[in-house]
């Protein structure tokens, strides 16, 4: 198949050359034309996930972020990281694709389902950013499952650090605006999962609310961390749908790392 196709029949859009104004999701770079029967998968397109796919020989590479450091991933020649990027996967004949908007604008957010999926938590998810657990459950655990289930060494903790929760916010990537605000200022909310975000906008009120006597907890797990794990259940969906191309998952690690 070839790369566009691959990508039309994953996103179910037409995603060729003339149709593709609506939305970041588009070729960012190569051939999509090109004939593909190695598909790589990424978070992010670093320098080490694309030497780490070239050398598997990989043909098309589809990441969740930009690679250019823009949201709408707009070349910068004069920036010596992004030409540094652009020539290796051109010299590895590598098709790059963005795909971003589909996962989390077109239906249920995508993120959000493969986190509650990954958890195994059982209640009702309102297909953007709301869930709420069929039973209340301990802050703690919920926490600590998150850790261990989708990996995440280090989370960050704003406000409240027990009791027991009931409604969350899955704040996973980047939420902008008032995100972070409506989740503090909700009183049938106690816990919210971030990714990324500015501390002094986004976790002052939850660090205020707790300590006027709100049970609020605001859990940071990092941008690639609260979002890598969809990446992933993207991968084991193309191995499952098709026989004549093969999936490999490229993980670009947590940008933050630690002395302990």
């Amino acid at each position: 198949m070839k790369a566009f196709e691959i990508m039309t029949d994953i996103i179910g859009k037409d995603f060729t050359e003339n149709n593709k104004s609506w939305t970041v999701d588009k070729i960012k770079l190569g051939d999509e034309n090109c004939e593909v029967d190695k598909i790589g998968v990424c978070m992010t397109a670093s320098p080490d996930v694309i030497r780490r796919a070239a050398e598997w020989g990989c043909q098309l590479l589809i990441t969740h972020e930009p690679i250019f450091y823009d949201h709408v991933d707009n070349y910068d020649e004069s920036n010596p990281y992004s030409k540094a990027k652009k020539e290796l996967l051109e010299n590895a004949g590598i098709t790059l694709y963005r795909y971003h908007d589909a996962m989390h604008l077109d239906g249920p957010d995508m993120v959000s389902l493969a986190f509650l999926q990954y958890l195994g938590w059982e209640g009702d998810f309102d297909g953007e950013f709301i869930f709420r657990f069929a039973k209340p459950k301990d802050l703690r655990e919920a926490v600590e499952e998150v850790k261990e289930k989708i990996g995440i060494t280090h989370p960050r903790i704003v406000g409240s650090r027990d009791g027991m929760i009931s409604k969350v916010y899955l704040l996973l990537g980047h939420r902008g605006g008032d995100s972070y605000l409506n989740f503090a200022t909700d009183d049938e909310a106690q816990l919210a999962f971030g990714g990324e975000l500015c501390e002094w906008h986004d976790a002052e009120p939850t660090r205020d609310a707790a300590q006027l006597g709100k049970q609020k907890t605001l859990v940071i797990l990092g941008h690639a961390g609260s979002e890598r794990f969809a990446m992933e259940a993207l991968t084991a969906k193309i191995n499952k749908k098709y026989d004549n191309a093969e999936a490999r998952y490229f993980d670009c690690g947590e940008l933050y790392t630690y002395f302990d």
